[in-house]
């Protein structure tokens, strides 16, 4: 298993957790760093200027798991170290309550690929349909 792939467990399983989903989207972002997961981050209706900075749009204030990871890492990492991470972004869905989640297509949207570049993430990882993994 891949230094990448054996965190997406765990972040399938926190973004399953999410308590109050944006609208039926379960995303959980984490940042990578020396081969370890130091930061997470889940959408949420939560509003904050770091997202409100990133946003692809007025109306999509609402935090983004890729904003929230890095915003996150930031209290640990310097921004020259957050340039050495790695960031996964995951999703999941299902069809009905009574189905078990899936993953979902997870790339992330214009705005947090703003974030990204501005961090200097280099390395990018999100989950497909199938749950396998694709670089952006």
């Amino acid at each position: 298993m891949n230094k990448i792939q054996k965190h997406v467990p765990t972040l399938l399983a926190i973004a399953e957790d999410i308590e109050e989903p944006v609208r039926c989207y379960r995303l959980a972002a984490g940042i990578i760093y020396k081969n370890m997961l130091i930061s997470v981050g889940v959408n949420s209706y939560k509003t904050d200027p770091f997202q409100a900075k990133y946003s692809k749009n007025e109306k999509a204030i609402h935090l983004h798991a890729e904003i929230a990871a890095i915003k996150n890492a930031l209290r640990q990492l310097s921004v020259d170290d957050i340039q050495k991470t790695s960031l996964l972004v995951v999703r999941v869905k299902r069809e009905n309550n009574k189905e078990p989640y899936s993953p979902a297509m997870a790339k992330p949207c214009s705005g947090c690929r703003r974030c990204i570049i501005e961090f200097g993430i280099k390395n990018v990882y999100y989950t497909g349909e199938k749950g396998e993994i694709y670089q952006l």
